[in-house]
């Protein structure tokens, strides 16, 4: 009989992060296990190191997003409350589903510190973003 020890987890889904400005730009895809949740807060910390200087904001395309494990939760509150903390002031999120959002909310609930808004359009979502003069 073989223990969790004895197995290799992969990761499950995936995700870009690229800095634009002053955002950080996430497009989330597929569903997501713990590692890949992990992975994304590693990598999520690392980049927007360069934008704590002043206000920025975030980016979140979900459109292709199928959820992840209950990991995810803790994950997205870490993430909000590191994010807060080092002047992140607005987000940009990218869904059609309501889960999507209630999600989002959510992790926002501890703190509810940071100025969400909902799109349907990632255009829109830049659009609103650089009338806050945070992307370019």
């Amino acid at each position: 009989m073989r223990t969790n020890d004895q197995y290799s987890f992969q990761e499950h889904g995936s995700f870009t992060i690229e800095i634009k400005d002053k955002t950080i730009e996430v497009c989330a895809f597929g569903a997501w296990n713990e590692k890949t949740s992990e992975l994304f807060k590693e990598q999520y910390l690392r980049q927007a190191q360069c934008l704590t200087a002043e206000p920025w904001a975030c980016l979140l395309n979900l459109t292709d997003w199928e959820l992840g494990t209950g990991e995810i939760l803790r994950v997205g509150q870490d993430l909000n409350a590191w994010s807060y903390a080092h002047n992140q002031r607005f987000s940009a999120i990218v869904s059609s589903l309501a889960l999507h959002r209630h999600l989002i909310e959510k992790i926002q609930e501890p703190t509810k510190s940071i100025q969400h808004q909902y799109f349907t359009q990632s255009q829109a979502a830049k659009d609103w973003l650089r009338s806050l003069n945070l992307y370019s």
